[in-house]
Parts: structure tokens; C-alpha cells; sequence
């Protein structure tokens, strides 16, 4: 398998469109068995660093495009990928999910440490977020479960562990982030700056962690997901949140629900199986 990469970088530092979830991405093309009648391309989407333009289909081989970065859900994809490739781009809504156009896993932040997944019984913090909420929409929802917790007498208040940062990837250090999850019954999984979708929803379901989100957009990566969704997150999601903490045997059922869902599907081994389902000469 051939593979070009554009605008996509493990490099950091000025001037480098760093690319979070370079770990996750390598170890799905490592699960790959593609040889060199393919080129695959990774590229950047988004319109900060946008690498489309440096995209050239490979004439005489099955040309396949993973798609990363643009949170901004448009349908931004050329129509020259759509008729001469397979292409698989993270951030899609259910509509632009069309013929060769597929959705694609966003994976984890390369901070993110595996440790051993525990029981739910074992695990000593209740609610665990740590991130930041610059957006409104994001604000929004963490606010609303802030207010519904600090509003409960503190004798029935769970074990809450909310880390609020002023930006992206400059609060807790990785492995402090990575224990705390590992130790947290529930993720609480607001919306990214725009998507319903970030990392934290599989550094969650990586960590054994139940997550208790927004409704996801029901492309063929999240349909039927067993994802523990909230439709009208502003006047449901603290009552759901303490619904699932009143039974932790029902609890644990979830968990593991969640984590045959992580292993069907989320996985690099799962995700490489996906593509290799999804493409015309592997069928």
C-alpha cells in the first residue's frame, strides 16, 4: 500500500498542523493488508489547513482518501474523490454519508494512556470531565449539569470531578487525565466546538468509562451504537446521569454493552475491517 499524507503530521511546533490523533490513525493503517495496487491519502480537511487542493488521484491504482480535521460538518468533499475513490472522512453528518463516501472514527488524543479497565464497583469517582468550554455550545452543556449537581443537598451529591481549561490540550497532563478516567464510572461527553463528536467519547469507551453524551449523528459508525445518548441534554441529563448511578449492577451492564460496541467497531483492528468491507475490490 502506497500512502501520501497531507497537511497530516506527528511533527509539533510552529508553523505544523499537529495532527492529535496520529497514534490511533497509525495503528488502523497498520491493520491494513493493502498492497500497492492502492494509494491510500490522508488528508486535512478543515479550513485552517486545508490540503485538498494537494490531493492527486493515482490513475492507475484504487485510489482510497481518509479525511481529517474539519469539525465544521460541511459537505466539502470533491467531487472528483466521490467518483474515482473510496473516501472515509471523520465529522460527517448522516446526509453527505452517500455512494463512495463513508463515515470515519475520530480515535483518541495521542495523550490518552491505556491502563487495565476496571469494574464499575471498582472505580471511585463517579462523574469525571476535564476539558475546556470555550465554545457557547459546550459551555451550555457542562453549565447545565454544574448547576443541577451544586443544586443537590451535598449529602446526595456524587463523587463529581469536573477540570475546566481554558483551551484545547492545556489542562490535565495526559496521564493524570488518562488515571482519572480509567477511575470514573461516568464520562460526561459534551459536544465538541461544533460536532457533537470529539475525542473524549473513545477515550472513554477506551477506558472502560460509561459516557453519557448528546445524541451523535447516526452515520454507520454511531447507528445503534450502544452509547449511552441524551436527547434534550439541557433537561435530562443530570436525572439520566443519577438514574444509571442508583443501580451500578444495571451500571455495569452498560459498560459492558459499551465496550462490545468499542470492540465491534472503535477499535483500529475493527476500523481496518470496516474499510476493508467498504472498499470495491475487498467486497
Amino acid at each position: 500500500m502506497i500512502i501520501s499524507y497531507y497537511g497530516i503530521t506527528d511533527r509539533q511546533g510552529p508553523g505544523e498542523s499537529n495532527t492529535d490523533e496520529w497514534v490511533f490513525l497509525q495503528e488502523v493503517i497498520n491493520e491494513l493488508t493493502l498492497d500497492d495496487s492502492t494509494h491510500l491519502h490522508v488528508v486535512s480537511m478543515t479550513p485552517e489547513w486545508d490540503y485538498r487542493d494537494a490531493v492527486v488521484l493515482d490513475q492507475g491504482r484504487q485510489n482510497v482518501i481518509i479525511g481529517l480535521k474539519n469539525e465544521y460538518l460541511e459537505d466539502d468533499i470533491p467531487s472528483e474523490w466521490s467518483d474515482n475513490a473510496t473516501v472515509f472522512k471523520a465529522y460527517l453528518l448522516p446526509e453527505h454519508e452517500q455512494g463512495n463516501v463513508h463515515s470515519f472514527p475520530l480515535g483518541y488524543n495521542r495523550k490518552h494512556i491505556k491502563l487495565v479497565n476496571r469494574p464499575i464497583k471498582d472505580r471511585p469517582i463517579d462523574i469525571f470531565f476535564a476539558g475546556n468550554v470555550c465554545a457557547p455550545n459546550k459551555r451550555e452543556h457542562i453549565s447545565t449539569l454544574v448547576k443541577f449537581f451544586e443544586d443537590m443537598p451535598k449529602a446526595e451529591r456524587p463523587n463529581v470531578h469536573f477540570y475546566i481549561t481554558r483551551g484545547f490540550n492545556i489542562g490535565l497532563d495526559g496521564e493524570t487525565y488518562s488515571t482519572k478516567m480509567h477511575d470514573a464510572k461516568i464520562a460526561v461527553c459534551p459536544p465538541g466546538n461544533v460536532s457533537m463528536e470529539t475525542f473524549r467519547h473513545y477515550e472513554a469507551m477506551r477506558s472502560g468509562t460509561v459516557i453519557v453524551s448528546p445524541t451523535l449523528p447516526q452515520t454507520k459508525i454511531y447507528k445503534d451504537a450502544a452509547i449511552c445518548q441524551i436527547d434534550n441534554w439541557m433537561e435530562n441529563a443530570g436525572q439520566a446521569i443519577m438514574d444509571l448511578l442508583s443501580d451500578l449492577d444495571m451500571l455495569q451492564l452498560v459498560q459492558e454493552r459499551q465496550q462490545q460496541t468499542y470492540n465491534n467497531r472503535f477499535t483500529a483492528e475493527s476500523v481496518a475491517k470496516y474499510i476493508h468491507e467498504l472498499l470495491p475490490s475487498t467486497k
